[in-house]
């Protein structure tokens, strides 16, 4: 994910697929809460993630949709929780809920498309 190396650093729990973020004061807009345009690629980066992890597939946004529904501030552990909700052989259906806590600060559906199958790494 080095695509997302200007966002700062990112922290991801492999057990349950999730990417979190300690908001900081550069990831601020003029009202000093988190821009909209970095949850909006925080959301689209966890999604393509997680499915490729677990679909073991290489995928493109398609669609995206984007309900911010509280501010997010400085200082906040920001995770992002990914949700298959249905696959198929060209698309694949997925919701990402960006939380705060128990709180859920943005909901994403997204569709994606299925580029190809991903190859296992050889260990030698």
């Amino acid at each position: 994910m080095t695509h997302l190396a200007e966002l700062g650093a990112l922290y991801k729990r492999d057990a349950d697929s999730v990417l979190a973020l300690r908001v900081g004061q550069a990831h601020t807009n003029m009202h000093s809460i988190a821009h909209g345009g970095l949850l909006a690629t925080l959301a689209d980066s966890a999604l393509g993630h997680t499915i490729a992890q677990q679909a073991q597939v290489s995928v493109v946004t398609v669609q995206m949709s984007v309900e911010y529904l509280n501010p997010v501030k400085p200082g906040d552990w920001l995770e992002a929780h990914v949700r298959i909700d249905k696959q198929g052989r060209r698309l694949i259906y997925a919701t990402c809920l960006l939380q705060v806590e128990d709180r859920v600060m943005l909901k994403a559906n997204a569709v994606f498309a299925v580029r190809a199958a991903l190859t296992p790494a050889s260990d030698g």
